[in-house]
């Protein structure tokens, strides 16, 4: 087994304290750990599970039980809470325009006007201080116009990008 599997595998019994809570919001326990195996336990039942990926700053992993794969997010008492409150059903953030964090040149342009994009899209590089940082979307949106073009300096709150 690969040394970032068995860190991701100690993340989860640390990270979590052995409690975990799963997209259902149904209490977990890990009841036993032995290489990229772990026996948990839900309602009262014990299931062998086979960890087969997990990202911790997602908290979302791949799991097999019974030869099925199971996708899951991992919730802590935090996201509990933060659900109840109401934190956690906010609609998609819909992006209106993006500005420049910082000034800058302008580097590769990976969008088009009329493009659709979603969070986590690749927009452009912005070279500043001698390294080139790639801005991305911070939400779902479809591309109106392009303030900018490659080469070209910018100042901080520059708006780059405007979205419909």
């Amino acid at each position: 087994m690969n040394q970032e599997k068995q860190m991701n595998l100690s993340a989860i019994a640390q990270g979590f304290d052995e409690y975990f809570y799963n997209e259902n919001n149904n209490l977990c326990s890990i009841v036993s750990e032995e290489g990229s195996r772990m026996t948990v336990l839900k309602d009262g039942k014990s299931y062998k599970v086979i960890i087969k990926s997990f990202d911790i700053a997602s908290k979302k992993a791949t799991i097999n039980v019974s030869g099925f794969d199971f996708h899951i997010t991992l919730r802590e008492p935090l996201d509990r809470l933060m659900d109840k409150m109401g934190f956690l059903t906010a609609t998609k953030h819909l992006v209106k325009e993006v500005k420049s964090p910082m000034p800058g040149l302008i580097g590769t342009i990976y969008i088009s006007i009329g493009q659709s994009v979603l969070a986590g899209d690749k927009l452009l590089s912005l070279e500043a201080m001698k390294m080139e940082n790639i801005i991305k979307s911070v939400g779902d949106g479809i591309v109106k116009k392009i303030n900018v073009s490659s080469g070209v300096a910018v100042e901080k709150n520059t708006v780059l990008i405007e979205f419909e």
